[in-house]
């Protein structure tokens, strides 16, 4: 039964994205917890041995909901004072992702053994308290680059692209990595940097760094609090430097936000700070930029954000269908034939995809296309109302395809309980009732069943049918999962 684990669990939960006009309204409780998010983790503690630091480094590692049962690749964001910040950060992170303002990430904690030390460059001055042990920016910036980013690369599934954020000395620190090491990070959130160091030494190096920056690429996000003095100071001054000397693809911006306190900053700066950072990994308005310059301009901006995200990026489910929609509604069959067979190809079970190529093929007059597709469409979801209106309207025998039949509740309390697949106990599923309708949980995620009689009945949204067992007293006793032909029995171990 590994299939049907795999195939349900691989389901797109956007499916709710794809609201087609007119058109395709996707049958409610499609996945009855579409919008919940797996269990998620607080993060995992690890040590590495650091050659360049001659210590134990801890880190807390924290993946994204779902991350154990995927095969997705995350960029990575490299978080200084890690346990301060940890909690704050992963929040704010999954909130935008959630809401499209940025992908899922991977954060990495680092926690602190000396942190003045680590991320304070060198002193040159000869003015201020002596500060023994500190400069050791450099060293810190090796274990980085050479130590901790290829092991989170050999344990993690990453992608190349590195975020680093720091407060305060954090905040120098990241600084001082952009204008010295501008090869290690791709961007970066500098939080009330403490550029007041050193006599505001790595301003005056910033200076003259970027008379040779040219060629540098990257996102530099920088904000202050309400410290005042040579801190703002040293801020107003780095930001001037970008002004008038950061090339062209270098995107940057410092935002003052004197209402802060310097502790209360970093939540504020890196929500803010993300955002910016991904600003154009997502379209937020496709259709208005399909409606203004067409597909081609769609494909353009995922084009450009592959490019300055270094990994491909291509148009979504969410992305596709409502361009779909506006084809349909504008007659381009065109426009909708070619963005409905991408979405098709990208999930051949994705019943709305489906309707919306039968509606292209009926504006073009491929009448046998366009039922070929609603068909298409109502065995993936036999509640399809849309594919089986229009199935009606062409004269389609439907009696293959039979609409829902009552089950009495009590009938459906009698299939709840836990089934194992006694060849393989690890195959697992369990039979719940959401209100009075009857559900399947499959790895952290829960399915509606579409009663076709009152024994069988289909997992909705892909091709997969169950048909409960009883013995010669009534008592349920297994289900037969019936996928592409082939049957899976599991046996009822107990009732929930």
């Amino acid at each position: 039964m590994t299939g049907l684990t795999h195939r349900v669990a691989r389901m797109p939960v956007v499916l709710s994205a794809l609201l087609l006009p007119g058109l395709i309204a996707l049958a409610p409780g499609a996945a009855l917890a579409q919008d919940a998010e797996p269990f998620l983790s607080l993060g995992e503690r690890r040590e590495l041995h650091s050659n360049v630091l001659g210590e134990q480094r801890e880190i807390i590692v924290g993946v994204p909901a779902g991350y154990e049962g995927g095969d997705e690749t995350y960029p990575v964001v490299y978080l200084l004072d890690g346990p301060s910040h940890f909690h704050h950060t992963t929040g704010t992170a999954r909130f935008l992702a959630r809401n499209g303002r940025m992908p899922d990430v991977i954060v990495v904690a680092i926690a602190n053994t000396d942190r003045t030390r680590d991320m304070s460059p060198p002193i040159q001055s000869d003015e201020g308290p002596p500060r023994p042990g500190a400069g050791g920016a450099d060293n810190f910036l090796e274990f980085i680059s050479a130590e901790l980013m290829p092991f989170i690369d050999e344990h993690y599934r990453t992608r190349p692209y590195a975020v680093l954020i720091g407060h305060s000395l954090g905040g120098l620190f990241a600084n001082h990595a952009l204008v010295h090491r501008p090869d290690v990070f791709d961007a970066y959130i500098s939080i009330s940097p403490s550029l007041w160091w050193d006599e505001q030494r790595l301003v005056a190096q910033a200076d003259s760094a970027f008379d040779h920056a040219g060629d540098l690429v990257g996102d530099f996000y920088m904000t202050m609090g309400d410290e005042g003095g040579a801190m703002l100071g040293g801020a107003l001054k780095f930001a001037g430097i970008l002004e008038a000397k950061a090339p062209e693809d270098f995107r940057w911006e410092f935002k003052l936000m004197e209402e802060e306190s310097h502790g209360s900053v970093p939540h504020r700066s890196t929500y803010y700070g993300l955002e910016k950072i991904f600003d154009g990994w997502n379209l937020h308005d496709p259709v208005g930029l399909y409606v203004a310059a067409g597909l081609e301009a769609v494909d353009r901006h995922f084009a450009r954000a592959s490019a300055r995200f270094g990994y491909e990026r291509t148009p979504s489910v969410g992305i596709l269908g409502p361009i779909g929609g506006r084809a349909l509604e504008d007659g381009n069959a065109a426009d909708a034939e070619l963005v409905f067979s991408r979405l098709v190809e990208m999930d051949p079970n994705l019943a709305p995809a489906h309707n919306g190529l039968a509606e292209a093929h009926a504006l073009m007059g491929h009448r046998d296309l366009a039922i070929e597709h609603h068909q298409h469409a109502l065995r993936i979801d036999p509640r399809n109302g849309p594919a089986r209106e229009k199935l009606t309207e062409y004269g389609v025998d439907l009696s293959d395809y039979p609409e829902s039949v009552d089950v009495p509740v009590s009938v459906l309390e009698s299939y709840v309980g836990t089934y194992v697949v006694p060849d393989d106990p690890d195959e697992v599923l369990r039979f719940l009732l959401e209100g009075e309708v009857l559900a399947v949980e499959l790895e952290g995620r829960t399915y509606e069943l579409y009663p076709t009689s009152p024994t069988r009945f289909k997992v909705v949204v892909v091709p997969v049918y169950v048909t409960f067992r009883s013995d010669e007293d009534g008592s349920v006793t297994g289900v037969a999962i019936d996928q592409a032909g082939e049957t899976t029995e599991a046996t009822r171990v107990n009732q929930d």
